[in-house]
């Protein structure tokens, strides 16, 4: 499971998440978070892509990672450190046509992952002025998330999709929604959404 952390101050903080997993029960688990830090003690609520939700309570080792455990998974701790970005490569743009809920605009990644590991890439890049993240699986399944801000992220699910098919192939997300995190509730919201991406 990798952690992206958006936002993050002495009280608070918000991101993104996915899971490596293509098989099993939590295969292409992928959500927003957003919870509490007191002192080392971390709270967050969870909200993945279909709906459901968890929680993950721990505590935290500051710059050096976390240590959590999902209300979902009790009796097992998860063990977060920081994602070393990949070594700068000569490395090109991707570009593509996003339209989500009749907003349209390119969409500019860089070709060179961000992160990786064996089932999952992540790459990063820019739309509208916001912050857009690119998870993609191995399979095909990928996630486009755009930060929108501290308190507002747009995750958009696309089954089969792949980088090379952002300058040929035009398609409508599976699902797309707007994951809002209430810093007064302390819970994430999910409001429905329509994308399509093309060439």
């Amino acid at each position: 499971m990798e952690l992206e952390i958006l936002s993050i101050d002495n009280l608070s903080w918000s991101g993104e998440y996915a899971v490596s997993a293509q098989t099993g029960p939590y295969a292409y688990e992928d959500g927003t978070f957003g919870g509490t830090i007191r002192g080392d003690q971390v709270n967050l609520n969870c909200l993945n892509d279909d709906g459901t939700t968890f929680t993950m309570t721990g505590t935290s080792n500051g710059d050096v990672g976390f240590q959590l455990t999902r209300s979902d998974i009790p009796g097992t701790v998860l063990t977060f450190s920081p994602v070393t970005p990949a070594k700068v490569r000569a490395s090109a743009d991707v570009s593509f046509t996003l339209n989500v809920t009749g907003t349209s605009g390119r969409c500019v990644l860089s070709d060179q992952p961000f992160s990786s590991n064996a089932q999952l890439n992540e790459y990063r890049g820019i739309w509208q002025g916001l912050k857009v993240t690119f998870w993609s699986y191995t399979s095909g399944y990928a996630n486009i998330v755009v930060y929108i801000n501290d308190y507002a992220i747009d995750s958009i699910v696309l089954p089969v999709y792949r980088l090379s098919d952002f300058s040929s192939v035009t398609k409508n997300a599976n699902s797309a929604t707007m994951n809002v995190y209430s810093p007064v509730t302390k819970v994430v919201m999910k409001f429905g959404a329509v994308a399509t991406v093309s060439p």
